[in-house]
């Protein structure tokens, strides 16, 4: 099984626990918290990463950082140290977190422009997003001068691009395979 798919494992199953303890919040903080935690503090990945140290002194590291912790966030975490697995830790926290936005029905949109788009623009764009999906939409802006004009729109998983490049370039293509004849016909 890939990495990703035990990671998906163990998030489903944080998810649903935590969803059944009403703390999908501070489940998700707390263990957000700790991938951050280790990605900030090389001391404590190499405690946690080095095949040196004995697994009960692990184990007692991640119970001393996570004794106020959320339970479900502590525990996933003891699991996976004791599986050998804490290195899918930031895989379970990014599939919890796609569980919880699903769950809420939050649509991902990514908005690329040449220029920083205008504040009334970026409502519309919102306000079609909630009305063609149902889903509450969150918006990440994007500058790229190299689209020239227009924008990239990204909902979850769909790409639209109207920028100003894209079309040039299908232009080109056009012009390219357009079967062009001279002179009389």
């Amino acid at each position: 099984m890939s990495d990703a798919r035990i990671g998906r494992v163990y998030a489903t199953a944080l998810f649903a626990a935590a969803e059944a303890a009403a703390s999908i919040d501070r489940t998700g903080a707390d263990l957000r918290a700790f991938v951050q935690a280790l990605a900030d503090s090389r001391p404590l990945a190499d405690v946690v990463f080095d095949p040196q140290i004995e697994p009960e002194v692990k184990a007692r590291v991640l119970t001393q950082l996570t004794r106020d912790a959320d339970h479900l966030a502590a525990g996933v975490l003891a699991v996976l140290l004791e599986k050998g697995r804490i290195a899918l830790a930031g895989e379970v926290a990014d599939e919890y977190e796609r569980l919880v936005a699903s769950a809420a029905r939050v649509v991902d949109i990514e908005v690329t422009t040449a220029v920083p788009v205008a504040a009334e623009v970026e409502r519309q764009i919102v306000e079609r997003v909630r009305h063609a999906t149902g889903g509450e939409p969150r918006l990440t802006k994007r500058v790229d001068p190299d689209i020239l004009g227009g924008l990239v729109l990204r909902v979850d998983d769909v790409l639209v691009d109207g920028s100003l490049r894209a079309r040039l370039e299908q232009l080109d293509d056009r012009l390219r395979t357009a079967d062009v004849r001279g002179g009389d016909k």
